[in-house]
């Protein structure tokens, strides 16, 4: 009995060791790009996105990088839309943002507390009528646009919006917050505030429907109508839209990136009740006009406003902002900050600016997972010289790697002891 347990313990040994090895490669290895260096980024980030798209594992992608508050490279790679053969048009292809979503609604909350309209640490509950926190009566009263902003309003979400399929019914937001029937991952169940609001941080989609309703509430408008007239307008986001009926309605079906999965088959685009987080479709020229904004004066947030949202909020650990994700200090006294996204099949958005110094990325793709997210790391540290770990990177580059080696030293442990006891 103690000669398996022994062979059982070194292979998991050995396991252990392996991965510590990939994990230690990953954190420790320099990106091949020279801090600062414009040509070496944009190469970098050029040749992947060209290598993925000759080996099929890319349908679509758009790329800007912007310096200094100016744009200085538009590229577009793969096949835009696939009935018509037609290739990426950075000013006009709409990818959908997933998530990143959430990053763009926050210009919109942030425009009425600027508008002194409501407080970032003001209760949101008596600005809400047709909705109010069924079953949260403990904590409801205490929510405020700070916790929904950084994920910290006690929701535990563990669910995933899919959208609704051309045909199906679309909840409203009072019925998507009392049971989502769109859920992908996870099981659906109300948004229920379970913790004490300010405390701990558990990312929710909910918190950013509750933000919707929030905006629809105080501004008297459809949530798609106020943030094309606080937000797209002003920033000449002209192509930006969280609404697929109405894309679809002004004739821009061909605009849309052809929804591909790993495998770049085709699926059709999908319709969300919840807009504020997850449903936002825009080109990555529109997206550029925002991160532009962060950097420059513009016409919607004033720059202290724009300061709140790269500055640590309570509860995060250092990893949010204010509806922005913290990528690492920008060598300033602040952060490089933005916002990722991925939905189903295989559709990614990712978007990081540096408001030190103007410089960002916006990064749009389909048909390919995880890539985006792994450019704009070695991005982040282009900017900064400081290298983001992020375990994902692990596992898309090393996984298989890590297998063969686990298995490999297993078979020799296996062997060795084997021919121990055989010859003791």
């Amino acid at each position: 009995m103690r000669k398996p347990a022994i062979t059982t313990a070194c292979i998991f040994l050995w396991a252990a060791l392996v991965i510590a090895f990939f994990i230690s490669w990953e954190i420790l290895k320099k990106p091949p790009v020279v801090k600062g260096d414009l040509v070496s980024i944009e190469n970098y980030v050029v040749h992947r996105l060209k290598n993925a798209q000759a080996d099929k594992k890319l349908g679509s992608a758009a790329l800007v990088l912007v310096q200094n508050g100016r744009i200085i490279t538009e590229q577009g790679f793969g096949v835009a839309h696939f009935e018509t053969n037609t290739p990426v048009n950075t000013e006009e292809t709409l990818y959908l943002l997933s998530s990143l979503s959430k990053a763009v609604t926050a210009w919109g909350i942030m425009k009425l507390v600027q508008e002194k309209k409501i407080g970032l640490d003001e209760p949101v509950l008596p600005f809400l009528t047709r909705w109010q926190f069924p079953g949260s009566e403990n904590y409801r009263q205490r929510v405020t646009v700070r916790h929904l902003l950084n994920h910290t309003a006690g929701f535990e979400d563990n669910y995933g919006h899919g959208g609704f399929l051309p045909g199906e019914e679309l909840q409203t937001i009072e019925e998507s917050l009392t049971f989502p029937k769109d859920v992908n991952m996870g099981q659906p169940h109300a948004a229920l505030i379970v913790r004490e609001p300010g405390t701990v941080m558990s990312y929710s989609s909910a918190g950013y429907a509750v933000l919707q309703l929030l905006i629809e509430e105080i501004s008297g408008q459809a949530f798609n109508d106020y943030m094309q007239e606080k937000v797209f307008l002003p920033l000449k986001m002209t192509k930006s839209c969280y609404s697929l009926d109405s894309i679809l309605a002004q004739g821009r079906k061909h605009h849309l990136a052809s929804n591909y999965d790993l495998n770049l088959k085709t699926y059709p685009h999908r319709r969300y009740t919840n807009m504020a987080g997850v449903s936002l479709r825009s080109t990555a020229h529109d997206l550029a006009q925002l991160l532009r904004a962060y950097y420059n004066t513009n016409a919607v947030l004033t720059k202290e406003s724009i300061k709140e949202f790269g500055t640590p909020q309570p509860g995060t650990s250092l990893t949010w902002g204010l509806g922005h994700t913290l990528y690492g200090e920008n060598n300033s006294g602040g952060y490089v900050f933005g916002h990722g996204g991925g939905a189903f099949p295989a559709s990614g958005a990712e978007m990081r600016v540096n408001p030190a110094t103007g410089n960002g990325i916006v990064l749009l793709a389909s048909g390919t997972q995880g890539l985006i997210t792994e450019i704009s790391d070695v991005w982040t540290y282009w900017e900064t010289g400081n290298k983001s770990f992020d375990i994902r990177n692990v596992v898309n580059n090393w996984l298989t790697h890590a297998i063969i080696a686990i298995i490999f030293g297993a078979l020799v442990i296996v062997s060795l002891r084997n021919r121990k006891m055989v010859n003791p």
